[in-house]
């Protein structure tokens, strides 16, 4: 076994897109300086320094997340999936689906989708059938569990 890249925070869900780039989505810090969520572009070797550097900040040797939830919001990211051209990814804490259009390694705008609809989010996965996957995760003592909960919901996306 042999280390790929290192100084991450808490990665929670890792995907591959079309030109076989490795992403990754991870928590921020925890207590009371929540936020810095990220989703971060791969590179073998790399130092994505945690926990010297969050959100934007820069510092030579260390790699700056592509997208971060700023200090002011938290979306708690889990599963991680490329779909049609896009990285989607779930939000525990945000309660929402979030995705961004990946072009050359590079990502667009954020949106999220489903926001609160259905709890707390856990896993995004892309089906053989061209459908979108998600997992729910409210009844673990963080969410507001419904009856039915939990549940797998297929989407149309």
């Amino acid at each position: 076994n042999a280390t790929y890249s290192y100084g991450h925070r808490n990665p929670q869900g890792i995907a591959w897109d079309s030109t076989g780039q490795l992403w990754s989505t991870e928590h921020g810090p925890s207590g009371t300086q929540t936020g810095y969520d990220e989703l971060n572009r791969i590179e073998k070797g790399g130092n994505y320094g945690w926990p010297t550097i969050k959100g934007d900040q820069a510092k030579e040797g260390l790699i700056t997340p592509v997208l971060n939830s700023g200090a002011d919001d938290t979306w708690a990211p889990a599963g991680l999936a490329y779909y049609r051209g896009l990285l989607i990814f779930s939000g525990l804490r945000g309660e929402s689906i979030y995705s961004t259009a990946v072009t050359d390694g590079k990502v667009g705008t954020l949106t999220n989708y489903l926001r609160k609809k259905y709890g707390r989010i856990r896993a995004v996965v892309a089906g053989p059938d061209g459908s979108l996957y998600i997992t729910t995760s409210n009844t673990d003592g963080r969410g507001s569990a419904k009856p039915g909960d939990d549940k797998i919901i297929k989407i149309k996306f």
